[in-house]
């Protein structure tokens, strides 16, 4: 027997047609990561029965479910890539004409962690994951960071591929920056802006829908659809803090990428500023 090893493990994804079910046959899309915490979960509650023993009677699963979060450094995806289709779960929306928009319609995923032990390995199958939240970090000098979190249904542990499955490699484009493959950061009413740091974050808000008569979710209720961030911005002006302390509406745009048909654009086309410092 081979002890697991994380730096081993393959991560794949593939759409749901229907939430909850792997669909037959999976094709699954390879996904590149830094690091996760996904895992099938089960809530227990503790018997209050008194015993003259005293001693617990006993500890009842009452729920299952699945979650965590992936960590990924941007790298472009594509079409028919694991990042675009966990990055159309997480916006409630599918990829048209190359825009991504959020929307209403869940986009559920099946997703698998396989870890390498020897001549059996191990499959953890999560099902009906549905994107809760998105974040992006750009730091000057550093890599382009993100994460991707996900709540889903439950699922299995196996120790063999889904019969008939196979595996599509993950694209291998270049881990972008935030020198070269960052460009275009626009705020109206601001120029030029320097920017020593921008983080963005999505959530959905999503809640998990439990019923009487089964320890698994009937469903996955979407909350609003909520974006914040910050910037670190070097002063140079007091147009900045005119739009925060003036409560004005403004927009942000910036592009990840160098290659020209391998980028991603984020646009916010409404937002406000609702706090500001400056300190010597």
């Amino acid at each position: 027997m081979t002890i697991a090893s994380g730096s081993t493990t393959r991560l794949a994804v593939i759409k749901e047609a229907t939430w909850g079910t792997t669909p037959t046959t999976p094709v699954w899309l390879v996904a590149r990561m830094t690091g996760e915490s996904l895992n099938l979960t089960k809530q227990f509650i503790t018997s209050n029965e008194i015993q003259s023993d005293r001693n617990v009677r006993d500890a009842i699963g009452v729920g299952k479910g699945a979650g965590g979060d992936i960590q990924i450094e941007w790298a472009y995806g594509g079409s028919g890539s694991a990042l675009d289709a966990m990055l159309e779960s997480v916006m409630w929306a599918t990829w048209s004409t190359d825009v991504l928009k959020n929307g209403t319609s869940q986009q559920p995923l099946s997703i698998e962690k396989t870890f390498e032990t020897g001549a059996t390995d191990v499959f953890c199958r999560m099902t009906g994951m549905v994107g809760n939240t998105l974040s992006l970090t750009a730091s000057a000098r550093q890599i382009l960071t993100g994460s991707i979190g996900f709540i889903g249904k439950g699922g299995s542990y196996d120790s063999a591929i889904v019969t008939g499955a196979t595996y599509t490699a993950a694209p291998t484009g270049a881990v972008m920056d935030a020198a070269a493959n960052f460009a275009s950061l626009s705020v109206t009413g601001l120029t030029s802006p320097k920017i020593r740091t921008v983080t963005l974050n999505a959530t959905n808000n999503l809640r998990e829908q439990a019923v009487v008569g089964s320890d698994e979710l009937a469903g996955i209720g979407a909350g609003r659809f909520e974006v914040s961030g910050t910037m670190e911005v070097y002063l140079e002006d007091k147009a900045l803090l005119d739009l925060y302390f003036n409560s004005t509406a403004a927009d942000l745009t910036f592009t990840i990428g160098s290659v020209t048909t391998e980028k991603y654009t984020f646009s916010i086309p409404t937002l406000k500023f609702v706090s500001a410092e400056v300190v010597a």
